[in-house]
Order: C-alpha cells, then sequence, then structure tokens
C-alpha cells in the first residue's frame, strides 16, 4: 500500500493531540520530537504504574494477594517499559556525517505511525488502570481482568516501541 500525504498528516495529527509541539519529524526538529514522543511514552507509563502501585498497597494491606500479584506484575512492566524508554537510542542526528543513512519519507511514515499507535496504546492502559482503581473502590466489574488487561496494554506497548527502535536502528546503517 502506498501512502498519500493525507496518511502522514492523519497521523501527524494523531500524536499532535497527545504531544504538544510534536510536528512529524521534519528537517531540523527530528531529535527533539523523538524525545517528545519518548517523554510522553514514560509520562503515561508511570501513571499507570502509580495506579497499580495505589492497586498494590492497598490489596496487600487488605491481603487480597488475588489482586495484589496481578498488580505487582504490571508494575514491574511499567517499569521495563519507561527504562526501555529511557535508554533508547534516538536516531537520525547527523546522517551525513555519522554514516547514518538518512531516511526516506516511508521510513519516516512508518515511524509517524507507531508514534501513534504506541502512545494510543499506553494512553488505553492508563485507563484501563484507573478503570482497576474504580472498580475496586466501588465494587463494580472485575478489578483483577482490569488489572490483566491493563499489563496486556503495557506489554504490547513495549513490543511496539520495540519496532519502533527497530525502524530507528535500521536507519543507522549505510546501505
Amino acid at each position: 500500500m502506498v501512502g498519500t500525504p493525507l496518511d502522514i498528516m492523519t497521523g501527524i495529527r494523531g500524536v499532535q493531540l497527545l504531544v504538544k509541539g510534536y510536528n512529524g519529524y521534519s528537517k531540523g526538529s527530528r531529535i527533539e520530537n523523538d524525545r517528545l514522543v519518548r517523554e510522553e511514552i514514560a509520562r503515561a507509563a508511570s501513571r499507570v504504574r502509580s495506579h497499580m502501585q495505589t492497586v498494590f498497597d492497598t490489596q496487600f494491606r487488605e491481603g487480597n494477594l488475588d489482586l495484589a500479584r496481578p498488580a505487582k506484575r504490571c508494575i514491574e512492566e511499567c517499569n521495563y517499559l519507561i527504562e526501555d524508554v529511557n535508554k533508547a537510542s534516538s536516531g537520525m542526528e547527523h546522517a551525513f556525517l555519522s554514516g547514518q543513512r538518512s531516511p526516506s519519507n516511508k521510513d519516516l511514515k512508518k515511524l509517524i505511525k507507531h508514534d501513534h499507535e504506541v502512545i494510543e496504546m499506553v494512553t488505553k492502559a492508563v485507563n484501563l488502570a484507573n478503570s482497576s482503581e474504580h472498580s475496586i473502590a466501588t465494587g463494580e466489574g472485575d478489578p483483577r481482568q482490569l488489572i490483566m488487561e491493563t499489563n496486556q496494554k503495557v506489554t504490547s506497548c513495549r513490543g511496539f516501541f520495540g519496532v519502533r527502535m527497530n525502524i530507528l536502528s535500521g536507519l543507522k546503517t549505510k546501505k
């Protein structure tokens, strides 16, 4: 499928709604945009972690290990995601001088698409984490299922972020 400028603009607009200052890896702002995306992912993952920490603390104190254990696993997964994001290299620094190949429009479109998908996914994880905390407080719904879904979203987000890093690492070698 050949991408059109409209496809790219849709992705850029989607990310702009979530990350202030993002402009789609235009020349001269690629490193800054990469940093903005990574900061947003880490910030959202920290919010998920905070919700799960609250769930873990209250459930552990009450002796409800059936909810405390999955919350703890989700906290660990959030820690892994945050670590991956913080330690990730940013690509496209000085392509001409460093031996990196310059990104093509196809590469940039892939990157924008992954930015949008990763940020959407981690935002859904925040909503699920909030819902699980609310479910416990009100006694409505199945909080264990919500915690497990949150963990699954964070795990998937980690995988998507890894694919994003593969796209960036592909830019690091001249062909």
